[in-house]
């Protein structure tokens, strides 16, 4: 049977309850030590992970900060602001933001590895900066900077300035117009890009290509224009280098275009660093093109106007010009194209310094000649299709090139003379001669009596003065004291001598032979005329008498009349022949 429960006394259960909630409360008190414990570490730890975030004791640590707590799945803006010097709270986010949106609306990528990671790094090759400051991209984006200030590095004040024109010339309507009006169905990602990406990118390539031809016509238009007003239209093929000169400049224009509308894709920083990278690429090459088709337009002007002037030097300088300036475009395009790929300008001009100082001096003689060619085309000492007299080579000169010039001779060999001598040693230039000179000397039998001297030293004068291209009396000039020479001038070993002195009037060397030609035929005529005859170089026996041998003397007729009838018939006879040569 068993036995009722007992009641416990009131005082033992006050002191049971009393013992109850002491030993709770221990339990309590650890519980919440535990929490303690536990919050404490919790905010060690993230006040370690903060000042890990927001180191900024280098130029790396730096850019790290603001670009990292930028991203989409670690979105810190307060801490990224951090980087911006001298402002803080919502205006140093916004500009934090801004300035992430300029890099990547320029398609600049952020290589971690090559920013230097020294507190007290010293940029020495970007000036005017500050001692103690850093550019990420010298440039491409060279108004943004970082600064040290105290211990710490930020972006400085003067970028700071900067921020709001340069994001304002990158998005004239604001990157934020796509979250405001594209409807988030349209936000869906397909192949890495969302959808209004998509069709973005498929509207601006569209656009640009229409713009592309419109533009494209519409320059050649203008270009025919201005072609028409201010320029002949005798030049050849001068439309077809026009439109080639349009083609490019109408790919730079959409190009400029695409440069404007894509960063308004808001794509990644890798995608958006290609896709610009590709751009300025594309135009740095167009640009090359642009240039070397307006060489081609301007070569084709200055041979249309090199044609029309007398001088045929200018002529042999069109492929020269041509060749020099296409020459220089390449280099220039290669040295644009070098920087953008990352190379040092001040490196590269000392490279080529260097290279051309070492180059010059292992071809001294080549640079020489060019030194020479060109104090040819600044003296002008000749021209194309000038005759000149060079230690003792004489011909037509054929061509002036870079490295010689090529000289033909009348016996159509061919010389060509390095153009360094040409500039140094004396040139007989012919081809700049007012007359062409000939001087000979006939020699007459020592038996012709004075008076057929007399007549046929004047006969010879009027077949001067009636030759058809010789210098007379009637043209006379200031140049020379009389205009031709003929006198019986010196007794000879075995005739009498005569002089001719003659001045041609021509700058052509086949000009002069056939005017020579047409003297000596009159002269020879002459001489038969008036029984003038000419010494042969020779040794004469003469003996008074000789058994049954006749005097072997020609018989000179010096009657007044026949000599002057002679005479009379001799020129009439030349001017007869001299009117069927001309």
């Amino acid at each position: 049977m068993a036995l009722p429960l007992q009641k416990p006394l009131p005082m033992e259960s006050k002191r049971k309850e009393t013992i109850d909630f002491f030993i709770n409360l221990k339990n309590t008190k650890q519980v919440m030590q535990k929490f303690k414990l536990i919050f404490i570490v919790f905010i060690g730890f993230s006040i370690e992970m903060m000042g890990q975030m927001t180191d900024l004791s280098t130029p790396r640590s730096a850019i790290y900060t603001h670009f990292e707590n930028l991203k989409r799945n670690n979105y810190h803006p307060e801490i990224s602001a951090r980087t911006i010097y001298g402002i803080s709270g919502e205006q140093a986010q916004k500009k934090a933001i801004r300035l992430k949106q300029i890099f990547e609306g320029k398609g600049l990528l952020i290589d971690f590895t090559g920013i230097p990671n020294d507190a007290n790094f010293i940029d020495s090759l970007n000036y005017p900066i500050p001692k103690y400051a850093y550019k990420p991209f010298p440039y491409r984006l060279p108004e943004v900077y970082l600064e040290k200030y105290g211990d710490k590095w930020y972006y400085s004040k003067e970028t700071i300035q900067k921020i709001d024109y340069l994001y304002e010339s990158i998005y004239p309507f604001g990157a934020d117009l796509i979250d405001k009006y594209v409807p988030s169905y349209f936000k869906a990602s397909y192949l890495g890009l969302m959808l209004w990406q998509w069709i973005g990118l498929v509207l601006i390539i569209l656009l640009t290509y229409f713009l592309h031809v419109f533009f494209k016509k519409l320059l050649f238009f203008i270009f025919k224009l201005v072609k028409k007003r201010f320029i002949s239209s005798k030049i050849k093929n001068l439309n077809e280098r026009l439109k080639q000169f349009a083609h490019p400049l109408s790919y730079i224009f959409g190009i400029y275009v695409m440069e404007m509308m894509i960063p308004y894709l808001l794509l990644e920083q890798k995608l958006s660093n290609w896709t610009m990278s590709s751009l300025y690429f594309a135009k740095i090459v167009f640009w090359i093109f642009v240039f070397l088709r307006f060489v081609d337009v301007f070569v084709a002007l200055f041979k249309h106007r090199a044609q029309k002037t007398v001088n045929t030097l200018d002529d042999q300088l069109v492929p020269i010009i041509k060749n020099v300036l296409k020459g220089i475009i390449i280099i220039i395009g290669i040295f644009k194209i070098s920087i953008y790929l990352g190379a040092d300008p001040k490196a590269l001009i000392a490279g080529a310094s260097i290279g051309g100082l070492a180059i010059g001096l292992a071809s001294q003689d080549t640079v020489r000649n060019l030194i020479g060619t060109l104090m040819i085309f600044v003296d002008k000492p000749f021209k194309i299709g000038d005759w000149i007299v060079v230690d003792n080579i004489e011909g037509n000169v054929e061509e002036v090139g870079f490295r010689s010039s090529i000289i033909r001779s009348p016996d159509t060999s061919v010389y060509k003379i390095p153009n360094s001598k040409l500039s140094e040693i004396a040139i007989n230039n012919k081809g700049k001669r007012i007359y062409r000179r000939y001087k000979t000397v006939l020699g007459i039998r020592y038996d012709t009596p004075p008076e057929l001297i007399e007549a046929f030293v004047e006969g010879v004068k009027k077949i001067i003065e009636e030759h058809p291209t010789t210098r007379n009396y009637s043209n006379f000039t200031v140049y020379n004291s009389v205009p031709y020479n003929v006198e019986f001038i010196d007794y000879g070993d075995f005739s009498l001598q005569i002089l001719v002195n003659v001045y041609f009037m021509t700058h052509d060397y086949a000009e002069e032979m056939h005017g020579r030609h047409i003297l000596h035929l009159g002269i020879l005529n002459l001489a038969k005329n008036l029984g003038v005859e000419f010494a042969f170089p020779s040794q004469t026996l003469f003996m008074e008498q000789f058994p049954e041998k006749a005097n072997q003397f020609p018989k000179y007729s010096t009657d007044k009349k026949n000599i002057q009838k002679a005479l009379q018939e001799s020129i009439a006879d030349f001017k007869a022949k001299n009117l069927k040569n001309v």
